[in-house]
């Protein structure tokens, strides 16, 4: 019986792992008819919804595979950890592709057998332009935060080429918010061919029995004298620029309502007009004043918003040797100078967040002091800042948890850094962690009771994600710390007005989506056996215990190939002209312990790399056994044949002729309609085999029949 899981069952999930819920059943069905965006709140269970769409596939198409994407290492590690929790597929199977794999490595797994792959989006795409990738191979391709799907992102050219290559794609995107503009979001959806968006929130009736309330709770602080002293004065070096600004007709607003938006829009414009000047000098003293001012608005906020600290350090940046000549302007001004010299006063002084932070900490330690906490915050400098005070008030684990990149002498965090610290974090050996943006996305970190926010965000994505660290397995509370009357107060208003459009815009948008037009009819469902199912369970086990070596076990894979490949090569050489039959080769290495995917990658991968040739269906012999360049006779290989193609490869197709004989078809020796050259596409053709440096070809001069069912005539 086929898998249902729309209210039925699918037997190759773990139904003792997940709680079913009615409304992930329901969307996961739904993605298996057409494109889709999924957009849910983080908790409300994205990842099973994805599992059970995959489990639809790899049951009902014993022969497909389903590749599953997410932006970095650790989200394509924990992915797969997930999917192997909910679903019945020996790790074996499911193979993880990053940028730590090796290339000679990541073709064989992509060639290979594993139906079940997880990887980064731009090892898909290099490996795409490498000829690797078989796109039309998969039944079923998942777009993990697929909101980042704008512009050349990975993932724009993945799902354009699976389009382009496949005759029944599926994709399905995954995301807690795609964006509060209906640009943003008409670009996601364009981009990933999406036919359908499926949304839920907290409130909808579907969801609200599931759902754990995370409390949201705002702290309002005044800011002390001092910050408001140094506020003055940076502002009034702001507004010597805007002045500036103003007065050479550049910008027509009264300075206290120009905003940022209102500098960015204008360096936009003064880039254009240099293009088009001949006298530049103006408009790059214009630029010049531009960039000051938008320096200056952020040394505002970061007074305001994050604290002395991390203002300091930045201005730091600012009086480099290499600074740029728009902080140089700045730097030398002697109102400046001034400020520089008020501002080394109160060195001393915290930022009142700080305070309200630790209160805030001790009182949940104090409720339950084996709490997990993610405090957020924008700037690396506040999180290390943050870090060393709360380590000296609190004797439990604090650690930093920022990206891989290095920036201005910080080194970051490498995956494997990030990885042990999520470990830990969970294990309890870390009870606080300090994060920027890196923790907002897609972390499955279930014990967090409480998130704090440092600073309000303006972007209704981030603050989706950053709400959604708790409550996952009980209820749980978000802490928003705002100081009035600063940039705080602004994108506290702006996240909540974004949340409420986004929702709107999505409704608007579901009425305009046009269904995809594919390229051939919908395949026809081949499940798995009983058996075949019976020997799945045996090899994924009952349970499956996350682990952290998917890319071992890839490894491993690999080297068992090698070891298979130099074996088989000279059993096949010691018997020369004569061959080796395929089943007997399978017999004596299984009894050697080599499994049989591995043998069969050997030998595939001893064919391509031209060491062995493939005679029939169950022969090979060595290379330097066959005659090469040498045409078959017009007698033995020319005439009419059944042509089944087995696989296409960028520039070359491989097809089995009259069921007996293994050949390449290569572009030049095809002419007939190209929809014919796909997987598992049957036809009759007049045609010639030929042997091209040992390698059997089969040259297609014409299509006799290409329909469905044809009568055999031999």
């Amino acid at each position: 019986m086929r898998g249902n899981i729309d209210g039925g069952s699918n037997p190759l999930v773990r139904y003792d792992q997940i709680e079913r819920r009615i409304y992930q059943e329901t969307i996961a069905s739904k993605a298996t008819l057409r494109n889709t965006l999924i957009i849910l709140p983080t908790a409300l269970g994205k990842t099973v919804i994805t599992a059970l769409a995959a489990a639809h596939f790899l049951y009902n198409y014993r022969r497909g595979r389903v590749l599953v994407m997410a932006p970095t290492r650790p989200l394509v590690m924990q992915h797969r950890d997930a999917f192997l929790r909910v679903l019945k597929i020996p790790g074996g199977e499911a193979a993880v592709l990053t940028g730590k794999t090796p290339k000679r490595n990541r073709e064989a797994i992509w060639r290979g057998n594993c139906r079940l792959l997880f990887a980064t989006p731009q090892v898909v795409k290099n490996d795409l332009i490498r000829g690797y990738v078989e796109m039309s191979e998969f039944n079923l391709i998942i777009f993990d935060e697929c909101h980042r799907a704008t512009k050349d992102y990975a993932y724009t050219y993945v799902a354009k080429k699976y389009i382009e290559n496949s005759a029944w794609p599926i994709i399905l995107g995954a995301t807690a918010s795609p964006g509060a503009e209906r640009e943003r979001v008409e670009e996601v959806c364009r981009a990933l061919f999406i036919e359908q968006i499926e949304y839920r929130s907290e409130e909808d009736v579907d969801v609200i029995p599931y759902i754990k309330p995370v409390q949201v709770e705002w702290r309002f602080i005044d800011l002390p004298e001092e910050y408001k002293i140094l506020g003055e004065k940076l502002r009034s070096l702001l507004d010597e620029r805007l002045s500036w600004l103003r007065r050479m007709g550049y910008l027509n607003k009264t300075l206290n309502h120009i905003t940022r938006r209102d500098l960015l829009e204008l360096g936009e414009s003064l880039r254009g007009k240099i293009q088009q000047s001949n006298d530049k000098g103006p408009i790059y003293s214009a630029i010049v004043a531009q960039s000051s001012a938008l320096t200056l608005f952020h040394a505002i906020e970061l007074l305001e918003t994050q604290g002395i600290e991390t203002l300091t350090s930045f201005l730091e940046k600012i009086e480099s040797d290499d600074a740029k000549r728009s902080y140089k302007t700045i730097a030398s001004s002697p109102q400046y100078m001034n400020f520089r010299r008020i501002l080394e006063g109160f060195r001393g002084v915290p930022h009142p967040k700080q305070m309200k932070l630790v209160e805030e900490v001790e009182r949940q330690l104090e409720v339950n002091p084996s709490s997990r906490i993610i405090v957020f915050t924008q700037y690396r400098d506040t999180a290390t800042c943050l870090v060393e005070l709360l380590r000296g008030r609190f004797h439990v684990g604090v650690e930093r948890f920022v990206g891989q990149a290095a920036k201005d002498g910080d080194t970051g965090l490498s995956q494997d850094e990030q990885s042990r610290i999520l470990r830990d974090l969970e294990s309890g050996n870390i009870k606080i962690l300090v994060a920027t943006c890196i923790a907002e996305e897609g972390l499955d970190i279930p014990s967090v009771d409480l998130v704090i926010f440092y600073e309000p965000v303006p972007s209704e994505i981030r603050h989706i994600q950053r709400r959604g660290r708790t409550g996952r397995k009980s209820a749980g509370r978000a802490v928003i710390l705002t100081a009035r009357n600063t940039f705080d107060m602004a994108y506290l208003y702006s996240s909540k007005r974004r949340v409420e459009r986004m929702r709107r815009i999505i409704r608007s948008l579901n009425r305009d989506l046009k269904p995809l037009i594919r390229l051939g009819p919908k395949p026809e469902p081949q499940p798995l056996t009983p058996e075949e199912i019976a020997e799945l369970e045996k090899k994924a086990g009952s349970t499956y215990e996350a682990g952290w070596s998917a890319e071992d076990s890839a490894e491993r894979f690999i080297s068992e190939v090698e070891a298979a490949s130099r074996r088989l090569m000279a059993t096949i050489m010691e018997a020369g002209s004569e061959g080796c039959p395929v089943e007997s080769l399978m017999e004596k290495y299984i009894q050697l312990d080599f499994k049989p995917n591995v043998i069969s990658a050997a030998l595939d991968r001893l064919e391509d790399s031209g060491m062995i040739i493939r005679l029939g269906w169950d022969r090979v012999v060595p290379a330097t056994a066959a005659p090469t360049r040498r045409r078959m006779s017009t007698k033995d290989g020319e005439g009419v044949f059944d042509v089944l193609i087995e696989k296409v490869y960028p520039g070359r197709a491989v097809a089995w002729i009259n069921d007996r004989w293994r050949a390449r078809i290569l572009p030049e020796d095809f002419e007939g309609p190209v929809n014919l050259l796909k997987k598992d596409s049957r036809f009759r053709a007049y045609g010639t085999l030929y042997r091209l440096d040992g390698v059997l070809c089969f040259r297609v001069r014409e299509i006799v029949d290409s329909s469905p069912r044809y009568v055999d005539q031999d």
